[in-house]
């Protein structure tokens, strides 16, 4: 009979923990954290390669400021309630289809694989119908654009590098590519670029990340950025922070009576 309670991740015992088979106690000081998360995540220890790439992608993410709306959800819950914990979980709830989640530049990339697989396309004919699909329902594509960075993201241009020197450019990296290749050449929007999420969603692809493993890379490498800024607007931040008059607009009805019952 199944015990309600199983896993795969580790076992404590009298003394010791074991994770993913391994003595917790060796992985601790003679492996990087790096190869704890992906041991962690993934089951095993990685290859050195991997362990280089997981390295540039936990460092890819560690903040961008107040363009960053997990700093602004974080910092503005602080300010109402100066607590480490609480701000911090507010702004990793902004992770999501918009910021900071490979998850669903994964799963664009799985749906145009399957689309090409199915009908024997080439990777351009495959670029050439996605585009025209997107178009035609004014979907937006995960991982293009970037409000600060028009044209290039240097974050993503730097993992490409790494990428591409331990191995994990593959077709279907070359098919998104392809993509945002025919969307630029489609609408002449050349200042589209593919964006920190959309590498990172590529490189973990051809690296046999499953989704929700993506996200969780992603939220610890965004962490230590959300804390910093935690912590300094708990220091030294406004206390109760509000939107300006000069910020904000009233669209609705004007003032009016409110009618005898």
């Amino acid at each position: 009979m199944a015990k309600e309670w199983a896993t795969k991740v580790s076992r404590v015992l009298d003394g010791r923990v074991i994770i993913r088979g391994y003595s917790h106690e060796k992985l601790i000081g003679d492996r990087s954290y790096s190869d704890g998360v992906f041991l962690t995540l993934r089951g095993e220890l990685p290859t050195a390669n991997e362990t280089k790439m997981l390295d540039a992608m936990l460092n890819s993410l560690l903040d961008h400021g107040f363009v960053a709306a997990s700093i602004l959800a974080a910092r503005y819950c602080a300010s109402g309630n100066p607590q480490l914990i609480p701000a911090v979980a507010a702004g990793m709830l902004t992770a999501g289809s918009n910021t900071i989640s490979p998850q669903h530049t994964a799963q664009f990339m799985e749906e145009a694989w399957q689309l090409k697989e199915k009908e024997g396309l080439t990777i351009e004919e495959t670029a050439q119908r996605v585009v025209s699909q997107v178009r035609a329902t004014k979907r937006r594509v995960p991982g293009y654009g970037h409000p600060t960075h028009k044209g290039d993201d240097f974050r993503a241009t730097k993992l490409w590098s790494i990428a591409q020197e331990c191995g994990f450019i593959g077709e279907r990296t070359r098919l998104y590519q392809a993509i945002h290749a025919e969307f630029v050449k489609v609408t002449g929007k050349k200042e589209i670029c593919i964006n920190v999420d959309g590498a990172l969603a590529c490189i973990m692809v051809e690296m046999g990340f499953k989704p929700l493993q993506m996200v969780s890379v992603a939220i610890l490498a965004v962490l230590p950025g959300i804390m910093a800024h935690v912590i300094e607007e708990i220091e030294e931040g406004k206390p109760l922070r509000i939107v300006r008059d000069e910020d904000q607009d009233y669209l609705g009805r004007p003032e009016r009576e409110i009618p005898n019952a």
